[in-house]
């Protein structure tokens, strides 16, 4: 196990001699945990070349002393990432590693969008949802005070109780709700069904760690929902906040095919020998969803599918982090998550910044995943007019 981190800490740091020098031991020694990570950054952050590091290594240095621990110089590290501008690398604390590989995390259970601090997501069997909490809700305070936010999103307090103040659409009266923290599971399994018309539907969410069967649970859905023959998929990845690219690559590997940018250029990719089902009708029509609750994995994901003439994007721009990254192993648990490259489609168009729809449509988050969600119309009718259903009328 040891001897594999080192490993992995000695590709990141781009020479063995640093270990061999440094030794596993001194790894703990706050200082040298430091230079460790800092080195790394250096060498590996894709905008290094941006970054002033003499100066960066000073403010650093102040932040460094007095520090007892390797925790003590998390300021530190989160200082020397945050001045990459990225808005991707970051210190996965490792309570947050922990959390991760038990497979649940200690949450309020619900995901509201900025600045119209709308709810857009409710975690199944999570604190929000069994206090009644719904998609579409307007959070208006959180404890009282005007909603904080980060990344695009409302920032609630973490492994605490918390009251919100919040309004449903059309309601001329706030509701005051207490949610306490509670384990809920970070993955949840893809949706699948039929739409009208000869039309397939998957939602694919963000997927933590290994995803277990995540993949082969959702090409066996998709099996059975094309036992009658589908000639267009409406692919929705609005809620997806990203995680581990390939079981969600793998999941939709049928509609897809096998002609994507990641298992192309780079070669086999993981789970790359699974048994892939063959849809009745190969080449479907595919409309993609996006929306900025698509994030990172999620961005991979849509740009997976960007460059055939049969596939068109609905919805929203995307975040704007669709870019991949280098996790490195620390040897306090904490995870170094570094951003090394932008991705790119088949075509060998980069992406830097949020990806655009096609046709620009408004979720309305009341209505989304439903049958009269503005979104999936407005797909399915582009769907329907495509070669590959016009066929099979």
């Amino acid at each position: 196990m040891i001897r594999r981190w080192l490993r992995r800490l000695a590709i990141a740091l781009g020479s063995c001699v640093v270990l061999a020098v440094v030794g596993y031991g001194a790894l703990f020694i706050p200082s040298v945990y430091f230079r460790v990570a800092f080195v790394i950054i250096q060498r590996n952050a894709l905008m290094r070349d941006r970054v002033d590091w003499v100066g960066v290594r000073m403010k650093a240095d102040r932040l460094l002393q007095g520090a007892r621990s390797t925790r003590d110089t998390y300021p530190a590290i989160q200082l020397v990432l945050q001045r990459l501008g990225d808005q991707h690398s970051h210190l996965a604390l490792p309570e947050t590693v922990r959390a991760m590989r038990a497979g649940s995390n200690l949450t309020l259970g619900l995901t509201a969008i900025w600045p119209e601090c709308i709810v857009a997501a409710v975690s199944p069997g999570g604190p929000a949802e069994r206090s009644g909490v719904r998609a579409g809700d307007i959070v208006e305070a959180v404890d009282g005070e005007p909603p904080a936010h980060v990344l695009g999103v409302v920032l609630l307090p973490r492994g605490r109780p918390v009251i919100l103040r919040l309004r449903r659409t059309g309601s001329a009266e706030a509701a005051t709700v207490q949610l306490a923290p509670q384990e809920v599971p970070f993955n949840q399994p893809a949706t699948i069904r039929r739409l009208e018309g000869g039309l397939g539907y998957i939602d694919i969410p963000g997927v933590v760690g290994g995803g277990e069967s995540f993949d082969s649970d959702a090409v066996a859905a998709i099996r059975r929902i094309d036992t009658t023959p589908t000639c267009g998929w409406v692919v929705d990845l609005r809620r997806n906040v990203g995680g581990n690219m390939w079981p969600m690559l793998h999941a939709v590997r049928p509609i897809l095919g096998e002609a994507n940018p990641f298992t192309y250029r780079y070669g086999k990719a993981p789970w790359a020998n699974h048994v892939v089902y063959s849809l009745k009708r190969p080449a479907p029509a595919i409309a993609v969803l996006t929306s900025r609750l698509t994030v990172s994995s999620g961005e991979l994901l849509a740009v997976a599918f960007q460059g055939p003439p049969t596939t068109r994007t609905f919805g929203e721009p995307t975040c704007g982090l669709s870019t991949s990254n280098l996790d490195v192993p620390l040897v306090d648990g904490a995870v170094l998550v570094v951003t090394t490259s932008r991705a790119a489609d088949r075509t060998g168009r980069e992406y830097d910044g949020p990806i655009q729809p096609d046709l620009h449509v408004e979720t309305d988050w009341t209505r989304i995943g439903a049958d009269d969600d503005p979104v999936i119309r407005a797909a399915a009718s582009w769907l329907r007019e495509q070669a590959q259903c016009q066929a099979s009328r």
